[in-house]
């Protein structure tokens, strides 16, 4: 044995010189020399040579020549960065001469997709993922990150469903719905736990991937069972440290949202109401005419209360702080976020409080990786979020409920001596639900973190790893304010009335609401090898404990166990297995656990000699995977509330049956209804998905496509029991459904000279289909859900309705057509119905089972970002196709069910253009019911988001000691195109109305600059 130096040069700004000593055997050594050069012939700097045996010995000269010590047999491994390593086997002659052709280009950070604790490159995966980085995001102030996704993913439909600033809900499908209880959202995971990612900062998201088939949702079990949305934050990088600061500032605008009527308005709508009902006016003449010519304002007044108590905009801001970076051996990225979103209301400050509505939230990550040695790596991921949402003591839900509600004559808001104007029926006084209840305030603190720690086991065989992970996830609450009442005068009457009982200032009970405290672990190996240059293994087996605690609940819990494997050969042919073995204590003991395998199978056929010549085509994949997966579906009874461990039976005591000869009842235990059910067991899917990756015109066009089956089984239905059993049963495993469909996705890119542009496209169409389900005997067949699709009309909340057919326009009209009982009265002007069994009666038997539904089968989105030097655009849009949405509610909302629409309804004088029913203030039930009627079109198209910024030049940036500055204006719901009215927006059509937020818009201008 000798001894002998050898030098690792590694340029490309990675590291410093490094020197080491190794032993070689001395018997066969050979330099191995040569140079290193492209495909050009021009020699390639910057190149590690590395000899894979016992020992380790490189050594690089300049012009790309190098001399390495080595025996035969041994594997020399040509390694430069930015391109994948060759490997050569040494033989008996010293020379060799390598090169780096532009196929061996090294997969890039966007090249990589998040898994579920892992990464692969896109050619090595075989699963169907929808995924994309961040960072073309737009950065705009508005309180859920969700909203920003819209339209940006094949596969994933999200829909917003609320406005209210900080409780936004947006909601999630991915490939629609396939199971008929309720639920079916997907799984939200943050670095790996399950976790709400919607009021997190932009800036501390990297990547999201969603995942769809069933090889890549195996991996967690019962958990994934309606698709999962991967979130990675981000994470520093060696030696690109910088410095970004945020500023935006804009504000919210009010729209779509149902005008009220003035007085007069309404006094003549509400008369003809009661007229047509057969009841005398509620206004005469002399009322009328002092409503029209605010003759009087105490008496006869006139308010419109959304123009004195609602604004049109409110301002809007955010600012944020990043920072990362580090070495080689610690890299760290940190980012500090504040978030301002004030409410709409006016008239809300005091000379003790301002109770207008208001949701700030302060947001801290840091993230560390730290490398302790060359095989124990270490990470520490944390999160903190603090939220501040300040609120009327009425409730923002309770003061728009009177400023939709309440009629515009029913008092003045303030009487002749100040007081507040009310009367016996309308005790809310608006200006006294804002300025004279005080306020409601809640602090809500969340704290993620996470801990990693990774030790190389290449001791024992090289690749493999022992992994372990921890998470520990807090939440609580804390709420507070003051409290106060005013009274309310009717001066209308005498003498006059007061109501409500006044009470002066005072603070509020202050307390802790909501703590919760979740943890999980994960302990596992992973191995991931290359063998010979063409065997690549890539395998992990984990084992995962977890429980959620608090202190009004069941503390629950969960454990799974799961492998995956993935073997590629010749980086061309790939196959792969997900399988876990996965429990709920939701489910009876001895009946918790279930099997969940996948497999998959990809095939680069690009690659193979057929195709190498075809100049028109990049790259090919084509990939597969089929797998059964399970479900953990919520348990409902029959009146809607969630049952926690229905395999359970509960007793109780109290007055129980007669016993024995005495007529009375008798102290006793006895069975809660609903009883448990011990069979109870997950919702089983097998979902089968074949898939194609290609890249054309010299990679400027990629495009993937899915097509997807999958079948639902053991679907928790209501269990139809006698009613002389004298209890029911929780749930039975009984319905079944399906879904297919496809979805496609398409990025095109083009550089010419200062103009680059990047569009890029998604499509999704998933249709679903009742197979069974349990209903009660007696069901008639066309009002049977089966064979029909899943979900509920948007805001009727069923899919039965009656058929209509036109208006009645005349009396004898109604007395040739079947009798209509929906109603105690029938007149001209009131909906028609077709009589569907043909017994000459319009009752219940005549509602049928439709297809409508706010389940879209169709979502797509599509976008751009174009850069012209200095100059840039980008924009997002999202649309959906086959929603319907039940107008009823909107048409009818406000005081008495009047509105601007109401004008639109039916009269004599208008009857052959009236859109609506006449108008009832009673007995209006035959135009209420549930019917066709009233269905709309909710299909949509929308501009999510758009943004135009100016950078300034790297001249101008570097004289200014920046890296970069962008100034821009962007914008969130700026347009949208319906077949609606203005007034009713598609997606969320009950914004505006009742005690809802109304639909909003965002405006901005901000600047970023980095150092």
């Amino acid at each position: 044995m000798t001894k002998y130096k050898r030098y690792l040069i590694l340029l490309s700004g990675l590291l410093s010189l490094a020197a080491m000593e190794t032993k070689a055997q001395t018997a066969g050594d050979n330099t191995y020399s040569g140079r290193v050069t492209n495909a050009k012939g021009n020699s390639m700097q910057s190149v590690l040579v590395t000899v894979k045996r016992t020992g380790v010995a490189t050594s690089s000269g300049k012009n790309g020549e190098f001399a390495i010590a080595g025996t035969p047999g041994d594997t020399l491994v040509f390694t430069r960065n930015g391109f994948r390593s060759i490997w050569r086997v040494a033989g008996k002659s010293s020379a060799m001469s390598v090169i780096f052709a532009e196929s061996d280009v090294m997969d890039t950070e966007e090249d990589y997709v998040g898994i579920p604790f892992g990464k692969r490159t896109k050619r090595e995966l075989n699963y169907a993922v929808s995924s994309a980085s961040t960072d073309d995001l737009p950065k705009l102030p508005i309180s859920n990150l969700t909203s920003l996704l819209a339209g940006r993913y094949s596969g994933l439909l999200i829909q917003l469903t609320g406005h209210q600033p900080g409780t936004e809900n947006v909601g999630f499908q991915v490939r629609g719905k396939s199971s008929y209880t309720q639920g079916g959202d997907p799984v939200i995971l943050v670095d790996g736990v399950e976790r709400d990612f919607s009021d997190m900062d932009v800036t501390e998201i990297e990547s999201i991937s969603v995942l769809k088939d069933a090889a890549a949702l195996n991996w967690y079990g019962l958990n994934a069972g309606n698709g999962a949305i991967l979130v990675n934050t981000r994470h520093g990088k060696p030696n690109q440290n910088f410095i970004t600061f945020d500023v935006l500032a804009g504000f919210q605008s009010a729209s779509k949202y149902v005008k009220p009527l003035n007085s007069y308005d309404f006094a003549n709508l509400y008369n003809q109401g009661l007229s047509n009902v057969g009841q005398s006016p509620a206004y005469n003449q002399a009322a009328l005419d002092a409503y029209k010519n605010h003759t009087d304002p105490y008496l006869f007044p006139d308010n419109n209360y959304l123009e004195r108590f609602l604004g049109k905009t409110a301002p809007v801001q955010r600012y944020n702080l990043s920072l990362g970076g580090g070495s080689e051996r610690v890299r760290y990225y940190t980012t500090i976020s504040y978030y301002n979103q004030e409410g709409l209301f006016k008239e809300t400050k005091t000379d003790d409080y301002n109770a207008n509505f208001s949701y700030k939230r302060y947001n801290f990550r840091v993230n560390l990786d730290y490398d302790v040695t060359k095989t124990l790596s270490l990470s520490l991921l944390a999160g903190l979020r603090s939220e501040r949402r300040y609120d009327m003591g009425d409730r923002t839900s309770g003061v728009l409920n009177t400023l939709y509600n309440l009629p515009p004559n029913a008092f003045p808001i303030l009487n002749k001596d100040s007081s507040y104007g009310g009367t016996s029926v309308y005790q809310n006084n608006p200006l006294g639900q804002i300025q004279s209840t005080g306020t409601y305030n809640v602090i809500a603190n969340v704290l993620n973190v996470s801990l990693a720690a990774k030790q190389k086991l290449d001791i024992f065989t090289e690749g493999l790893s022992a992994n372990i992970f921890f998470s520990y996830d807090g939440y609580g609450n804390y709420s507070h304010g003051f409290t106060m009442n005013y009274a309310v005068v009717n001066q209308a009457v005498t003498p006059s009335q007061t109501y409500r009982t006044p009470a002066v200032l005072a603070y509020r009970y202050a307390g802790f609401g909501t703590s919760t405290k979740n943890n999980e672990v994960w302990l596992g190996l992973d191995y991931d090898r290359v063998f010979a240059q063409k065997h690549k293994i890539n395998a992990s087996v984990r084992a995962q404990q977890s429980m959620s605690a608090a202190v009004d609940r069941i503390d629950y819990r969960g454990r799974l166990f799961v492998a995956r494997a993935d073997y590629g050969f010749n980086d061309r042919y790939f196959v792969g297995f997900t399988g876990s073995y996965s429990g709920s204590e939701n489910y009876a003991p001895g009946r918790r656990f279930g099997f969940f395998p996948a497999v998959s199978a990809g095939w680069v056929i690009s690659d193979e000699g057929f195709l190498k010549g075809a100049k028109w085509l990049n790259y090919l994949k084509l990939r597969g995977s089929y797998g059964r997966t399970g479900n953990l579906a919520p348990t409902y009874d029959a009146n809607g509330n969630w049952v926690r461990l229905p395999y359970r039976a509960l007793f109780t005591r109290g007055a129980g049956p007669i016993l024995g000869s005495s007529f009375s009842s008798t102290t006793t235990a006895y069975e809660v209804s609903p009883t448990g059910n011990p069979l109870t067991t997950w919702e089983k899917i097998d979902r089968l998905n074949i898939g194609a990756d290609l890249s054309l015109l010299k990679n400027e066009l990629s495009l993937s496509a899915d097509v997807f089956t999958e079948k639902r089984i053991d679907i928790l239905n209501s269990a139809n029991m006698p009613g002389i059993l004298g209890v029911g049963v929780s749930a039975v495993n009984y319905g079944q459904a399906s879904s297919k469909g496809f979805d496609m996705g398409a990025v095109y890119q083009k550089h010419i000279k200062d103009f680059h542009f990047l569009l890029n496209a998604n499509f999704t169409y998933a249709a679903n289909k009742i197979l069974r389900q349990s209903l009660p005997s007696g069901t008639l067949a066309y009002q049977s859900p089966v064979d029909h699709n899943i979900g509920n009309v948007a805001l009727s909340g069923t899919k039965r309705f009656y058929v209509s057919q036109g208006l009645f326009q005349s009396q004898d009209e109604i007395n040739n057509s079947p009798k209509q009982t929906l109603s105690g009265l029938v007149v001209p002007g009131d909906i028609k119905y077709k009589d569907v069994n043909g017994d000459n009666i319009i009752d219940s038997r005549d509602a049928v089972n439709t297809d409508y539904t706010d389940i879209p089968n169709v979502y797509y989105g599509f976008g751009l970002n174009v850069r012209y030097k200095l100059f840039d655009i980008s924009a997002q849009f999202q649309g959906v196709h086959g929603r319907t949405i039940d107008i009823k509610p909107v048409v009818y909302a406000g005081p008495n069910g009047l509105n601007q629409l109401s004008k639109e309804a039916w009269t004599i004088e208008n009857a052959a253009t009236a859109s609506y029913p006449r108008i009832g203030i009673t007995d209006n039930g035959n135009n209420t019911a549930n019917s066709d009627f009233w269905l709309r079109s909710g299909d949509f198209l929308k501009l999510r988001t758009l943004e135009v910024g100016f950078s300034l030049s790297e001249k101008t940036a570097n004289r200014l000691r920046m890296q970069s500055a962008r100034f821009f204006v962007g914008g969130f719901n700026l347009l949208t195109i319906s077949k609606l009215g203005s007034g009713i927006d598609p997606e969320t059509p009950d914004a505006g109305i009742g005690s809802n937020y109304p639909y909003m818009k965002t405006y901005t201008l901000g600047i970023s600059v980095k150092f």
